[in-house]
């Protein structure tokens, strides 16, 4: 019954998208000639593009098709559509725009077309939108629920039920478990389920509960049995996916290629590969460091001035730190201690009582004035504004071993302020917290992240009893 009513609802989508084309289509026409908003000398009669209306039908459907628009996103965010449609409305916009070079019965107005891909593009996405939503809304209430049965009842196979359970929306219903361990089973005042049986009776406990779908949720060594269970769920035709048991060395924002037909899993996927992270971030980076170069010049003079007067020795201070991909760079600050003499270590912390620090270089740590001068690192494309904080390559390769995962954090540009240290992790504070904080970063980024990091840069995080 749910695969008809899926029929029925496919049907209905590519019905309601072929209308929603022409509705777009004739809009666009009334706003380029009809509804003012733009310079019109004659107006064309709508029949002249009514071929084109009509080519521009099935061809968005098609550009739907081929950009995995109809493809099911039951478990996706309501927005997952939104960038697959923009980029069939891209394709058909250039695809109308061949058509029409290349039919001449009549000279067509680009600025139509145009105003069509916005239109389209406006349509389309809200539709999907307010489809999700309402789907989701009836998931809630209980209708267009798929049955589910987990094979396997180990952690893997609860985290499936914890999460069907507490995401209704989704609209999955777990009827019961298999496992060939039954002591693994969880009882079913805890959890709303039962262990069913064992793996062999799943075409019996799939016809006698109706199953429209099995999640194999068992462990990694259990892979001859997962394959059989494949084979048996493809006899009975019913649909099967696996959650793979890597959950400690893959993350949830992961993502699969293909290399000649073999799938590549990545371990991580880092924000680096991302257009946004690599152009936008850049430019921002540039603009925001410039800008704070230019207005901060007579700050950075008074620094520097207050610097001379207090203690001998140089305005700046520089230390070799390790970057983006255990890149080595040189880091500047403000000097706030006495210069070292040759022959003492530059390896050791700074700590509360540290004697070396100046009057003057006390109160430019406190307020984190001596890290102006990283806007220059910041320029030379060395750090970013935004992310984890540089390391001194002695303590980078001891945190090394000592921490796991330390070194992803090397795997973007660091940067002059951080989701660590607008929390309070920042001097000497734990290393382990600051890893955490600091990776949960680079599995969020989005621009907005980062904005939000540099206001409560700004609100909380320029004066700090932590920063010695």
């Amino acid at each position: 019954m749910l695969k008809q009513h899926s029929r029925l609802f496919s049907t209905a989508l590519i019905v309601g998208d072929f209308v929603l084309t022409i509705s777009a289509f004739v809009t666009a026409f009334w706003l380029r000639f009809h509804s003012g908003l733009f310079p019109v000398t004659t107006i064309p009669d709508f029949e002249s593009y009514y071929i084109v209306a009509l080519v521009a039908g099935p061809l968005c459907l098609v550009m739907f098709s081929f950009a995995g628009v109809y493809q099911p996103r039951r478990i996706e965010s309501i927005f997952s559509d939104v960038l697959p449609i923009l980029g069939a409305t891209v394709g058909v916009m250039i695809a109308l725009s061949a058509f029409t070079f290349y039919y001449r019965e009549v000279s067509f107005s680009r600025l139509t077309f145009l105003v069509f891909g916005v239109v389209f593009f406006l349509f389309t996405a809200t539709e999907r939108v307010l489809i999700r939503v309402a789907l989701r809304s009836l998931r809630r209430r209980g209708f267009n629920v798929k049955r589910l049965l987990v094979v396997g009842a180990g952690h893997l196979g609860l985290r499936v039920v914890k999460a069907a359970n507490n995401n209704l929306s989704y609209g999955y219903k777990v009827v019961g478990l298999l496992d060939d361990n039954v002591t693994n089973g969880y009882f079913k005042s805890d959890y709303g389920v039962d262990v069913l049986g064992r793996t062999r009776e799943l075409p019996r406990v799939v016809e006698q509960y109706n199953v429209d779908k099995v999640i194999i949720a068992l462990p990694a060594r259990a892979y001859d049995k997962t394959c059989r269970i494949v084979e048996r769920c493809e006899r009975e035709g019913i649909e099967a996916e696996i959650v793979p048991d890597f959950f400690k060395i893959i993350q949830p924002s992961t993502r699969v290629r293909e290399l000649e037909g073999l799938p590549i899993v990545s371990v991580r996927h880092l924000p680096t590969e991302s257009w946004g992270y690599t152009v936008m971030k850049r430019g921002f980076d540039i603009a925001f460091a410039a800008t704070v170069m230019v207005l901060g010049a007579p700050v950075f003079l008074a620094i520097a001035a207050g610097i001379k007067l207090t203690s001998p020795g140089p305005v700046f201070f520089n230390q070799i730190r390790v970057g983006a991909n255990r890149r080595k760079f040189k880091m500047y600050k403000f000097r706030t201690m006495r210069v070292a003499p040759t022959t003492e270590s530059d390896v050791t912390w700074t700590t509360q009582d540290d004697n070396r620090r100046t009057a003057f270089g006390t109160f430019l740590r406190r307020t984190s004035l001596d890290e102006l001068p990283q806007f220059w690192n910041v320029l030379k494309g060395d750090m970013s504004i935004v992310g984890p904080r540089p390391e001194r390559p002695y303590f980078a390769q001891q945190f090394k071993d000592e921490v796991p995962k330390y070194m992803v954090r090397h795997q973007v540009k660091t940067g002059i302020t951080g989701w660590a240290q607008v929390n309070g992790w920042r001097g000497d504070t734990s290393i382990k917290k600051r890893i955490e904080y600091d990776l949960f970063y680079l599995e969020n980024w989005s621009f907005k992240f980062d904005l939000k990091i540099i206001w409560l840069t700004i609100l909380r995080g320029l004066i700090n009893k932590n920063a010695y």
